[in-house]
C-alpha cells in the first residue's frame, strides 16, 4: 500500500491504438482515472493522482501509448503557484499576521461631545495611562467611564467603546450646576420655558414626562429616591432633560429706496498739496448735490513731498422709488432667517423654521422667523421638598 503524500489531481492526455486496453490495465494496477473524456478513437484525457503519474507513464511506455502530463487541478494548482512564488506567499502570510496583531492594538483615541472639556479629557486619559498604541485588552472601558464621571460632575455621563481600533469616549452634556450650588441634595429645575422632548434620569425622581409643558423654575427631577422599605431619602438629582424651545427674530426693511443718479455734468479741480498746506485752495462746487472722486499723484519725489490732488465732482440727483413687493418680501425674509440663525449657539441647529411678512407703518415691510430647536434646559437648584412624581400621571 503506497502512502500518497501528493493527492492533487493532474491532467493527462493519452494517445495511441486501443485506448480501452490502457484504461483496463490501469484499473488492474489500481490506478484510478477520473473525469475521463474520449476525444477520438486514439486520444483521451483524464485526471489522475500525481503520485500515480509515474506508474501510468511506465504503463504507457511498455504498451506503446504516448502519455503527456498537463497542469495540476484544484489545490494542486494553488500549491504549484505557491511553490513558484513562495516569497510573495510568505510576505502575504506575514502581512496577515501583522494585520491580526494590529487589530488587537488601540491606535487612536477620539473624544466627542466634550465641548470645552475636550482637551482636558484627553489629558485625563493620558494620566490614566490610556495612550496609544497599547493593547486593547489592557484598556478597561468601565474603569475609564467611572473615573471620568467622577472627575467631571458637570457632564451628565460618559460613553466609551470601540470603533475598529479607535477608542471613542463620548461626553453627554446634562445638568450644569449653578455657580453657588452646594454639595448635597438638590433638584433639577427648568432653566427656560419649553415642551419636554426626552428625559433621562441618573439620580432622583422625574416629575415630568415627554410632551409636558414646563415653565422656567419648574422642578423636572426631584432630588429624592424611595428605598426598599418605602422611605424617602434625599439625593443630588442628576440627569439630562431635553426640551423643545422656540426662538424668534424680527426685522424691518424700508419699502422706499433712495437712488442716486448722475446728470452727466462734471467739474474737475486740482491743487498741489504739501504735508502742511495746499498751494492754492480748491474752488467751491456749483452743484447742489454731487459725488466726488479723488486721485492723488506724487510729483516731488522722496525728498520733496508734494502731491497733485485732483477732485472730479459729478452732479447727482437723489430720488426715492418704491421697491417691488416680491423682492422686498424675499429680502426681509432672508434677513429674518439670518438673524434667527445667529441666535443658535455652537452645536445647536433648528429642527423647524417658519415665518411671515407684512406691511407696517412708516413704509416698511416687517418679517419674522420662528425656529424650533432641542436644547438641554435642566439646571440644579436647592431641594424644594417631596412631591409625587408627575411622570405617572395621565396626559
Amino acid at each position: 500500500m503506497r502512502l500518497r503524500v501528493r493527492p492533487w489531481p493532474i491532467a493527462i492526455t493519452v494517445e495511441g491504438l486501443n485506448i480501452g486496453r490502457f484504461v483496463r490495465q490501469a484499473g488492474e494496477k489500481g490506478l484510478r482515472l477520473l473525469s475521463m473524456r474520449r476525444l477520438s478513437s486514439r486520444r483521451m484525457t483524464a485526471l489522475v493522482a500525481e503520485d500515480d503519474l509515474p506508474a501510468l507513464q511506465e504503463l504507457a511506455l511498455h504498451g506503446g501509448w504516448t502519455l503527456s502530463a498537463g497542469r495540476r487541478h484544484g489545490a494542486g494548482r494553488g500549491a504549484e503557484w505557491l511553490k513558484r512564488r513562495w516569497l510573495l506567499a510568505a510576505a502575504a502570510l506575514c502581512a496577515g499576521i501583522a494585520l491580526l496583531a494590529a487589530s488587537r492594538v488601540m491606535w487612536r483615541v477620539e473624544v466627542a461631545g466634550g465641548g470645552a472639556y475636550d482637551a482636558d479629557i484627553r489629558a485625563a486619559l493620558t494620566e490614566m495611562g490610556v495612550v496609544p498604541p497599547m493593547l486593547r485588552s489592557r484598556v478597561e472601558i468601565g474603569a475609564i467611564r467611572d473615573a471620568l464621571e467622577w472627575r467631571y460632575p458637570r457632564i451628565a455621563w460618559f460613553e466609551a467603546g470601540w470603533r475598529g481600533t479607535t477608542l471613542v469616549v463620548r461626553a453627554v452634556e446634562g445638568v450644569l450646576p449653578r455657580a453657588d450650588a452646594q454639595d448635597g441634595p438638590c433638584d433639577i429645575v427648568a432653566e427656560r420655558d419649553g415642551v419636554i422632548h426626552s428625559i433621562v434620569t441618573r439620580a432622583g425622581t422625574p416629575v415630568v414626562k415627554a410632551g409636558q409643558i414646563v415653565r422656567a423654575g419648574e422642578v423636572l427631577i426631584r432630588g429624592e429616591e424611595r428605598t426598599g422599605d418605602g422611605a424617602v431619602r434625599p439625593v443630588a438629582a442628576r440627569g439630562s432633560v431635553i426640551a423643545r424651545v422656540w426662538v424668534g427674530a424680527a426685522v424691518s426693511v424700508p419699502a422706499v429706496e433712495t437712488v442716486t443718479s448722475y446728470t452727466g455734468r462734471r467739474q474737475t479741480v486740482s491743487t498741489i498739496r504739501t504735508p502742511f498746506f495746499d498751494l492754492w485752495k480748491l474752488p467751491a462746487c456749483d452743484y447742489a448735490q454731487f459725488d466726488t472722486a479723488v486721485s492723488q499723484m506724487p510729483v516731488g519725489g522722496i525728498f520733496l513731498p508734494l502731491t497733485l490732488h485732483t477732485e472730479t465732482r459729478m452732479e447727482a440727483e437723489i430720488s426715492r422709488i418704491r421697491r417691488e413687493m416680491d423682492a422686498l418680501r424675499a429680502e426681509a425674509s432672508a434677513a429674518a432667517l439670518q438673524k434667527l440663525r445667529e441666535k443658535a449657539s455652537a452645536g445647536e441647529s433648528f429642527i423647524d423654521i417658519w415665518g411671515n411678512c407684512s406691511m407696517i407703518e412708516d413704509e416698511k415691510v416687517g418679517a419674522y422667523a420662528i425656529g424650533e430647536k432641542l436644547v438641554e434646559i435642566g439646571l440644579r437648584a436647592p431641594a424644594s421638598g417631596m412631591a409625587a412624581p408627575a411622570a405617572d400621571a395621565s396626559p
